[in-house]
């Protein structure tokens, strides 16, 4: 069924109090769509502290249309904010568990999937269960292994455990990095939260320092891991734990991916690779809870709809899923752009035909986008690609009147070589992010004095250095298998957490949780591994992938090449963004324009007013927009 939709349309007797009955847990039907948030606070009255939480997880409530709930003690406070579905009570505490004369509180966002198989282990180790949460099942998780719980956890969180025995904090983030986590170190404490607005809240200063400007100006949208741009602003880092106490903190990475001889024929490798995405995709289905996924009928996407729908089939479910498009994205007279090469709708509806899904297709208009232009902004705290961030948003909005699940394709382009710059062969012989021929930086529209204060390109050198000397190696690689490895690297270290940032926190905003079976650990580390040629199969980019779900979907989404989320270079939309560039040049109160070199700004303008094959040109002219508006919205003091 096809529907059209338009924008306006160790401690096994420690007691549990309380107990979050179904919070975040499938078999109850709940999802936990929710953001934390938290202080530590040496020297500050317990009041004060927890009316700085209170501040902080205010600001976490639009996740979703949140309820808020807190805890405090002597000396910390906790706080989160979650979607009451079915089976969460709203508005409890943090989980907390009194042992002896301490007592560990837990505040935790996400999904474990493999909660299940841990509370049958953890109660054969004697912990009891007063509720079926996955809360309750990390905060045993913890008190039977400390630290060193997180790396028995499959999913996508982050979580904070404070435990007054210790008088420690345990920060913890997934494997991937698909849940935020940030925070600030004080001269008496420490603040952490899932966005930066509840930094903001907390008191920490709005600034950007020369490293966070260069990052804005050079990196462009990624940023480097640990980096929030925000001057004192950190992020934690994925696959981390942080451990905070009185006389500092540590940061341990528990997880990473190793080079190691693949030694599968091609044949074993597809039937394997085959496997290892259905059981991520089963696992992550698991529930009654109503579930829709994105389907631009390309090969990711329509990989993970073809196994759901026909798993949820067998068990008398639906599965709905959606698409965008553009108004007046016709093909004719659009041209092609690097990431997005042509129009989905059609395929989209060929590959819901073919899984015989209810699919709808929201259409947006240049107006709808220029509507929310800053939507994206408020909801990453960041600036981003708008162009497309904007659009997701409202795709993800309207998503949210159907499910509160989405599942999502992001990790396949990064795992089996899908990105373009995969296959740019004289890419091998020079240095530089590979993503630069796409994403150009504004470091060069920025004038002098920036350009000094800043060293955005010296910047951006010294850390792609430093990216580099972290790939692994195996002995016998030949040239262009190092240097796949090394894009490969990058791409899942820096490209790659840009598009979860977005995907999470946008779907979040519309109390949605995404979930993606591409990323989950058991087919990362095998996929990491497959060598380039064999991953290229056919001569094709994702040749491998192709062969492993070329049975289950129609030839014409087996066949079709790569084309991202789609974007297009709407007239209105360019001339809208145009005007406004023109307008920044000539405001004395743009906080952006003592960076810029107006003259080269203008000649941008004038280059390519009108001039809709200029995909760099509107993403940098987009781009600056964004930082422009952010140094207003959040009174970003520059240092």
């Amino acid at each position: 069924m096809y529907v059209r939709l338009s924008r306006s349309g160790a401690a096994g007797n420690a007691k549990l109090l309380p107990a979050l009955r179904g919070t975040g847990d499938r078999p109850t039907g709940g999802v936990a769509v929710s953001g934390i948030a938290g202080v530590i606070a040496w020297t500050q009255p317990p009041e004060a502290t927890a009316q700085v939480v209170r501040l902080m997880t205010a600001t976490l409530a639009h996740r979703g249309r949140c309820a808020v709930a807190t805890w405090s003690g002597e000396r910390a406070a906790l706080g989160q904010s979650r979607l009451p579905l079915t089976g969460l009570e709203a508005g409890a505490e943090p989980l907390r568990a009194q042992v002896g004369d301490g007592h560990v509180v837990l505040t935790f966002t996400g999904e474990i999937y493999n909660h299940a198989s841990l509370r049958l282990h953890l109660t054969s180790r004697g912990h009891t269960f007063t509720a079926r949460s996955q809360a309750e099942v990390i905060l045993n998780a913890y008190l039977q292994w400390g630290e060193a719980c997180v790396e028995r956890l499959e999913g996508m969180f982050c979580f904070a455990v404070w435990d007054s025995r210790s008088q420690e904090l345990l920060l913890a983030r997934d494997r991937f990095g698909i849940k935020s986590l940030y925070y600030a170190l004080r001269p008496a404490g420490i603040v952490f939260g899932s966005e930066i607005k509840a930094l903001l809240a907390a008191g920490v200063p709005a600034e950007l320092g020369p490293d966070g400007l260069a990052e804005l100006t050079a990196m462009v949208p990624m940023s480097t891991p640990g980096s929030a741009v925000f001057h004192r602003i950190g992020e934690l880092p994925a696959a981390t734990v942080l451990r905070y106490a009185h006389g500092g903190h540590t940061m341990r990475r528990y997880w990473a991916l190793q080079a190691a001889p693949h030694t599968d024929d091609l044949h074993t490798t597809v039937r394997t690779v085959r496997s290892l995405l259905a059981d991520s995709v089963r696992q992550q289905l698991a529930g009654e809870t109503p579930i829709a996924a994105l389907n631009s009928g390309g090969l990711d996407s329509s990989s993970v709809v073809a196994i759901a729908a026909g798993l949820l089939r067998d068990t008398g479910q639906d599965l709905v899923t959606f698409d965008v498009e553009h108004t007046g994205e016709t093909g004719a007279g659009q041209p092609a752009l690097p990431l997005h090469t042509e129009a989905g709708r059609p395929h989209a509806v060929v590959a819901a035909g073919h899984f015989e899904n209810r699919h709808h297709t929201v259409t947006l208009s240049a107006g709808d986008l220029l509507a929310a232009q800053y939507t994206a902004l408020e909801t990453l705290d960041l600036p981003s690609l708008s162009t497309t961030t904007v659009s997701l948003g409202l795709l993800l909005e309207r998503l949210s009147q159907h499910a509160p699940v989405v599942l999502s394709g992001e990790g396949a382009n990064a795992l089996f070589h899908g990105y373009h710059w995969f296959h740019d062969h004289t890419g091998y012989d020079h240095t530089g992010w590979p993503w630069h021929q796409t994403f150009r930086p504004v470091a060069s529209l920025l004038n002098r004095a920036t350009l000094q204060h800043a060293k955005p390109r010296w910047f951006a050198l010294q850390h792609y250095h430093a990216a580099l000397a972290e790939v692994p190696s195996m002995l016998g690689e030949d040239r262009q298998e190092r240097r796949m490895r090394q894009v490969c690297t990058l791409t899942m270290r820096y490209y790659l957490p840009y598009l979860l940032r977005c995907k999470d926190r946008l779907s979040t905003r519309h109390g949605v949780q995404a979930r993606m079976p591409f990323l989950s650990r058991q087919l990362a580390e095998y996929a990491w591994n497959i060598p380039a040629h064999m991953k290229h199969a056919g001569g094709m980019e994702k040749g491998l992938l192709r062969q492993a779900v070329e049975h289950l979907l129609p030839h014409q989404t087996a066949s079709r090449p790569k084309s991202g989320y789609p974007a297009r270079l709407l007239p209105t939309f360019q001339k809208a963004l145009w005007a406004q560039a023109r307008e920044l040049l000539a405001s004395p109160s743009s906080p952006l324009l003592p960076l810029l070199d107006t003259a080269k700004v203008t000649g941008l303008l004038d280059q390519h007013d009108g001039d809709l094959s200029g995909w760099t040109a509107l993403q940098s002219v987009a781009y600056l927009m964004e930082i422009d508006t952010w140094l207003r919205h959040y009174q970003v003091r520059i240092l």
